[in-house]
């Protein structure tokens, strides 16, 4: 059996997949399988696939019908992985040659450790790159991730309430046998079944981390979370994210500060874009948004408060359709 099972969950990427197969084939670390499951893609994705066919590790399924649901086909490719450990490769991100193998050094060094990742850098559309991951956890300790480190498992969680500290699959290797004890990716959520899951396996493994960024995410207009963020959806998905941690981890008292602060601005910036694109939805979000948070957060009434003071003495007479536009 592979030591690796690397599952290539693709809908209509074809224009990347060239790439991205030949990323994972040509990784120093050989002894792995490569999944790839077509989720009913339109375009030439099969085509593409079937020039790959003849190499042994690959193994291909391909489904008639489109799931519609962005998490099922990756839980769809672990039905069929052998190996010890299982990585999900984006069809439209790209890696490093070395990734694979400094990765599963970490998970063989390190037992109790349920899941493995590296740095990443983020590229465009046409695979210009652009900058290192760890600009998205400026409002947290951005030394932290400079550096390579080993922690236990809650206490990564601290950082994991604020934000999703590990924002591209990609770039994780995840020990088989911790994913199946986690429940692998909740399908219920579109957005953010990868942040809820490591929070489920960091309840009850450790984690490792690799500075050196060996794992490129690729960021264009198609993606599943570019298309859905305007609905304001995601808001209420990071709430279940914060309330399963919160639950379940004894937090410092600044994470979770932190974290129901971040929440209040990004839903309050999400109903005033809603008020320029999608002004018949914005009522009902508002008060699904406040529901949720009220229930959870007993200081939202202040947080809403500062936020509107902050933007009175930032942007003070400007326009909600200026302020909304910035």
């Amino acid at each position: 059996m592979p030591k690796v099972s690397i599952i290539l969950p693709s809908y209509n990427y074809a224009r990347y997949l060239d790439e991205r197969i030949q990323s994972v084939l040509n990784q120093t670390y050989t002894d792995f399988e490569l999944i790839i499951v077509d989720d009913a893609s339109t375009d030439n994705s099969i085509e593409v696939i079937n020039q790959y066919t003849h190499d042994s590790r690959i193994k291909t399924c391909f489904f008639e019908q489109n799931s519609g649901l962005p998490y099922k086909r990756w839980n769809d490719g672990a039905n069929l992985a052998e190996g010890e450990y299982i990585l999900f490769a984006g069809a439209d991100d790209s890696c490093h040659p070395t990734m694979l193998e400094k990765l599963v050094e970490q998970m063989d060094a390190h037992p109790n450790v349920g899941i493995a990742y590296t740095q990443s850098m983020e590229m465009d559309g046409e695979g210009k790159i652009l900058r290192p991951l760890y600009y998205r956890t400026n409002d947290l300790d951005k030394e932290r991730w400079m550096h390579d480190y080993v922690n236990q498992g809650k206490d990564e969680c601290r950082y994991l309430v604020v934000k999703n500290t590990i924002p591209n699959a990609s770039s994780v290797l995840l020990r088989r046998s911790v994913f199946e004890q986690a429940g692998r990716f909740d399908e219920r959520l579109r957005l953010v079944a990868d942040w809820m899951l490591w929070a489920k396996i960091l309840l009850i493994s450790d984690i490792a981390y690799i500075a050196e960024p060996l794992n490129y995410f690729r960021v264009h207009r198609k993606t599943v979370r570019s298309k859905t963020r305007g609905d304001g959806n995601h808001i209420e998905e990071y709430y279940k994210v914060l309330s399963f941690i919160s639950e379940n981890v004894e937090l410092p008292k600044a994470s979770v500060e932190k974290a129901y602060n971040r929440l209040v601005n990004r839903w309050v910036n999400s109903i005033l874009r809603l008020l320029l694109t999608k002004p018949t939805q914005a009522a009902s979000k508002a008060q699904t948004f406040y529901r949720i948070a009220s229930s959870l957060d007993a200081k939202v009434n202040y947080r809403l408060l500062m936020r509107f003071v902050k933007d009175v003495s930032t942007f003070g007479l400007l326009s909600l359709r200026e302020r909304a536009a910035q």
